[in-house]
């Protein structure tokens, strides 16, 4: 089976490798937006730049922006000819602020293991009891950003190993880890840029690129251990909410912005009109992100705006598809809601706001720029790049700028303003020339042959580890 050399000199398996790497990675921390992640890069690259198998190779940083701060990392081991796989993905991570008393640990699988262990003694969940028994087996580890995706860059740093104390091996490995994946996809969207200027100045034709990042599965992993040959689309559309505020003692003199926010969530919230399906695997549901109202404190008036966020996945789909569904749901959700408060005005009520409302306004945003003039344009412009120079989040500068855009329109609520919150994200597939279906079979081929070995390998190590007490190394 396959050896690969470690830094010391010693002989280590593929595994091996692969596990020292995603134990050294994991164990530093680089949650998106930290000083952690800011210094991450810089240490992998001089991480990478100890290693004895890529004393050959040329590793450099790539900034982010300008004093960012963040880094991509680079590192191209050169083969034979121009030909070059990519091997990517990203090393921040989310937070680690859920593993409450045991956030110490979140970085440091061999204690976070046990400890995690721990407290699953009582379990009651079906899920829980899946996770009980997955770690006393001895065969997971746990950590933030272990799975997602510091095991993946390790994985692809196994393979960097092997291929770099291959003899003359063909072709070339450009590895290339970015930060901010969890949040705006900057460092991704710098590599992209990046790429053309590197393959000319370093003669390369990049004939492949590979995502190093994890497949979920909930079951026993064999879906995990799959070769994706295309990627899923992602949107962010939003809607920015307007009602009339009312000191709450006199609600019926408005129209609560949350109320409309809430039925809005609660009826794109899994629906089937947005789930869409592939020739291969069930479609994802849409899901709510966030949900807030405008108020910037505790009053007793009722708001006067709010904002809601939904993640939508989409497999063929294009972004005005998914937009035009996104509207029909959210003037469903106004309409009905609208209606409902209606019936709930009983004969003895006092005249509501609402009774002089027919329907509520749906604007894109495109409709509510288009009412603005010359100067509030200008206004707008400026707010934008003010707010892209910030640390805030995409669909925050976006929640912004709407709300400023609306005030500047003149337009009176109730209303919805819907959106984009984030930069699309379109779905892809393998392209068709002879080379990029040849790469697909070549694929599935190995997946099989890899499947075949792993099951052999894992019963074969479960019978050493029981009976003799030896642990089967590859």
């Amino acid at each position: 089976m396959s050896e690969t050399v470690m830094n010391g000199g010693a002989k280590e398996g593929l595994p091996a490798c692969a596990e020292r790497w995603a134990l050294a990675l994991t164990e530093r921390r680089s949650v998106t937006g930290s000083e952690d992640e800011a210094s991450f890069g810089p240490w992998l690259a001089g991480k990478l730049r100890q290693e004895t198998a890529f004393r050959h190779a040329e590793i450099w940083t790539i900034e982010v922006e300008p004093g960012d701060g963040r880094h991509c990392v680079a590192m191209l081991l050169r083969g034979g000819g121009r030909a070059t796989v990519v091997l990517t993905g990203h090393y921040d991570t989310v937070t680690t602020r859920d593993y409450g008393e045991l956030e110490e640990l979140a970085t440091r699988p061999g204690l976070l293991t046990p400890a995690l262990g721990k407290t699953l003694a009582t379990a009651e969940t079906a899920a829980a009891r899946r996770a009980r028994v997955d770690f006393a087996s001895g065969e997971f580890l746990a950590g933030r950003g272990l799975l997602d995706m510091k095991a993946g860059l390790a994985a692809g740093l196994a393979v960097c190993t092997q291929f770099a104390e291959s003899i003359n091996p063909a072709g070339n490995i450009f590895f290339l880890a970015v930060p901010d994946e969890e949040n705006n996809s900057a460092g991704a969207r710098r590599a992209a840029q990046a790429l053309p200027t590197i393959a000319d100045e370093c003669q390369l034709e990049f004939a492949a690129a590979i995502n190093l990042d994890a497949i979920a599965d909930d079951g026993d992993g064999s879906k995990g251990r799959i070769i994706a040959l295309g990627t899923v689309g992602k949107l962010l559309p939003t809607a920015y909410v307007v009602g009339v505020p009312a000191h709450s003692g006199f609600p019926l003199n408005g129209l609560n912005a949350a109320t409309l926010a809430a039925a809005i969530a609660t009826r794109v919230e899994w629906a089937p009109e947005l789930t869409d399906q592939s020739r291969s695997e069930p479609g994802t549901p849409a899901s709510l992100l966030s949900i807030r109202d405008g108020k910037a404190g505790y009053d007793v008036t009722t708001p006067a705006s709010a904002y809601a966020s939904f993640n939508v996945l989409s497999y063929r789909r294009t972004p005005g598809e998914v937009f035009d569904r996104f509207e029909q749901l959210c003037a469903q959700a106004a309409s009905t809601c609208l209606g409902a408060l209606k019936q709930r005005l009983g004969p003895g009520n006092e005249p509501a706001a609402i009774d002089v409302v027919d329907n509520i306004a749906l604007y894109r945003y495109e409709a509510v720029a288009d009412r603005l003039d010359g100067k509030a344009i200008s206004r707008v412009g400026a707010l934008g790049a003010s707010l892209a120079a910030s640390e805030l989040s995409l669909p925050e500068q976006c929640r912004l700028v709407i709300e400023e855009a609306w005030r500047l329109s003149r337009l009176s609520g109730p209303a919805v303003v819907i959106g984009f919150g984030s930069i699309p994200y379109l779905p892809t597939n393998l392209s068709q020339p002879p080379r990029s279906q040849k790469a697909a079979r070549d694929c599935r081929r190995h997946c099989r042959q890899r499947r075949r070995t792993l099951r052999l390998y894992d019963c074969l190590r479960r019978l050493f580890r029981r009976h003799l007490r030896y642990e089967l190394l590859w």
